[in-house]
Order: structure tokens, then C-alpha cells, then sequence
């Protein structure tokens, strides 16, 4: 009598397609990560940070430079007109995300003159707009 004998072998999960797979992924997030979303605006030398929130498509940006001068976008502007063209974009759109960048030099009582300017339209959380700055020897 011929004893056929089936050696059956436990399937294997092969790891090196799964590294390729990670590793792909993983540069897939470092390179499109570090690309810089562009905002405008008048330039100042803003605070840096380590965190950095998501980008909005429909963002006004209010600047303060470091002479006390308050900016809708690239135009100077006092508080009041700043308030008026605030509120009628937010009419429009009431998501409308408000970035407010200070210079880094501008007092703390400033910013906080145009923040209260701005809540009494009705702007309920305006972003503060800062640089990302690398934390040496950490993660991005």
C-alpha cells in the first residue's frame, strides 16, 4: 500500500511588500507635510510656534504691524472700516476664519484691542497667526 503523505506548510506573511507599502506611506506625509501654504498679508515678524492648525479657503487675515497699524489683508485700516469689512464678509459666509498676525513686537494690551474690536461683531474665535518653528532634536 503506497502511503501518500501531504506536508502542509503554515502560510507565512511576507513583510518585506508590507515595509515597501510603509515606507512609501511614510514619505508620502514627510514631503507633502512640509509644503508651506502661502498667506497674505503685510509681512511682520510674527511669534513662531510648534503647532500649526489646518488651512482654511475662506480666511481674512488682519495684521498688526510693529507701528501699532492695523491691516484688512495688504490695506491699512482703523478699526472701525476694519470691523465694517469684517462683518459683511461675515454676512457672506458666516465660516469665514479670521487670522489675526501680530508682530512679534506689538504689546499684548494691542492685540487684545483688536480682538475685542472684532468679537463685538461677532467674530467668536479668531486664530492667532504665527511662524512653525522646528523644535531642535524633535519632531516637526
Amino acid at each position: 500500500m503506497i502511503d501518500f503523505q501531504i506536508n502542509r506548510r503554515r502560510p507565512r506573511i511576507e513583510l518585506v511588500p508590507m515595509i515597501d507599502v510603509v515606507f512609501f506611506i511614510l514619505f508620502f506625509f514627510l514631503m507633502f507635510s512640509t509644503l508651506k501654504t502661502a498667506q497674505t498679508g503685510v509681512p511682520v515678524n510674527i511669534p513662531k510656534t510648534t503647532h500649526l492648525g489646518r488651512p482654511e479657503n475662506n480666511t481674512i487675515v488682519v495684521t498688526i504691524d510693529k507701528n501699532y497699524r492695523v491691516y484688512y489683508g495688504t490695506e491699512a485700516v482703523n478699526l472701525h472700516d476694519l470691523n465694517r469689512r469684517v462683518g459683511a464678509e461675515l454676512k457672506k459666509d458666516d465660516e469665514t476664519r479670521i487670522i489675526i498676525k501680530p508682530d512679534a513686537s506689538v504689546p499684548y494690551q494691542e492685540l487684545i484691542r483688536v480682538m475685542d474690536s472684532l468679537a463685538a461683531i461677532g467674530v467668536r474665535q479668531p486664530l492667532l497667526g504665527v511662524d512653525r518653528q522646528q523644535i531642535p532634536g524633535g519632531t516637526p
